[in-house]
């Protein structure tokens, strides 16, 4: 049986209910939610680690679901308890993290680092890749702080070229306002997904500059899939998927100053085309589909063999780190 998100249709009990029909269970960490409250190790939008490798209790000190500590209460009493308790642990045969960085919070926490797999998200494609060196620097995303909008409005000018902004969010009036101002800058609003990839398709770079961690990086994928470099943050499962210098370049989380040159340094015609061909070679060698279905198919293996030999009380044989991928 293959779990992903159990909350807050289904309780952990489900686990159990799979191990007494004899199932091994696989599950996806699409998020943080076995030890964080509100599922993102964030706070006040900022990165947090409170509970990392603890009870918690800050949790419900800082009202971290719903911004409510009644609500709050009960569910940080589930994850307490279910930690406590080992129930993931107990009864989930290979946990599969989409980046390193997951795998890291997870070992942090106390998960047994060789139950946990590595095996990225695959993005589909068409085919159609970018010619040349693009034309305007995206942002696809919610306009939001934690998504590190606010760092870049504070980081633009109009000396980096054309900035074209898709995405929603309480931050829009300001970057409308900020836009007609400056007229390098675009605010689309939300696209359905296909016009979405049309843009980001002929985009100079795409620019992911969050403030909070993330679990993995779509938006980045999906750019490197049409051979369009990024420029991300330094943070999470981000710094794992842009290589600095080779597919994109880092800065900072909140620093608007280190944003603005790496967004110089992929905005230079030459260095875009350059590592767009290398971002897209990225996408080929560890994205696509096919390569996403052989490692799930090794996963399931592994893990059928694994629960096959625990049951017959020899040592399990633990998944691969990385899947193979």
């Amino acid at each position: 049986m293959h779990v992903h998100n159990t909350f807050p249709l289904f309780s952990p009990s489900v686990l159990r209910a799979a191990a007494k029909l004899g199932l091994p269970i696989v599950a996806t960490l699409h998020n943080f939610r076995l030890m964080c409250a509100n599922a993102v190790l964030q706070r006040d939008g900022r990165p947090c680690d409170s509970c990392v490798g603890k009870l918690p209790l800050a949790a419900v000190r800082h009202s971290c679901y719903r911004e409510s500590r009644v609500q709050t209460l009960p569910l940080a009493t589930s994850i307490g308890v279910h930690n406590s308790l080992h129930t993931w642990q107990r009864y989930v045969t290979t946990l599969i993290a989409p980046s390193e960085f997951v795998r890291e919070r997870y070992v942090a926490h106390g998960y047994d680092a060789d139950r946990i797999v590595v095996k990225p998200h695959a993005v589909p494609h068409d085919g159609q890749v970018r010619s040349g060196p693009g034309e305007a620097v995206v942002f696809l995303g919610r306009l939001v702080e934690d998504k590190g909008f606010a760092d870049l409005l504070r980081a633009w000018d109009s000396s980096l070229g054309r900035l074209v902004v898709i995405g929603d969010g309480p931050l829009r009036a300001e970057a409308e306002a900020r836009a007609r101002e400056d007229l390098s800058i675009q605010v689309l609003g939300q696209l359905p997904w296909a016009r979405c990839m049309e843009v980001l398709r002929q985009a100079r770079a795409v620019v992911v500059p969050a403030r909070s961690y993330e679990t993995f990086g779509l938006v980045v994928v999906e750019a490197f899939a049409h051979g369009v470099p990024v420029v991300a943050s330094r943070l999470g499962a981000l710094a794992e998927l842009v290589d600095d210098g080779e597919t994109g370049a880092l800065a900072g989380p909140g620093d608007a100053e280190g944003l603005r040159k790496a967004i110089e340094l992929v905005s230079d015609p030459v260095t875009s085309v350059a590592f767009g061909e290398r971002a897209r070679q990225v996408y080929l060698d560890r994205f696509t589909p096919e390569r996403d279905l052989a490692a799930t198919e090794r996963i399931y293996s592994d893990a059928i063999a694994r629960y096959a030999d625990g049951a017959r009380g020899r040592r399990g044989r633990w998944a691969s780190r990385d899947a193979g991928v």
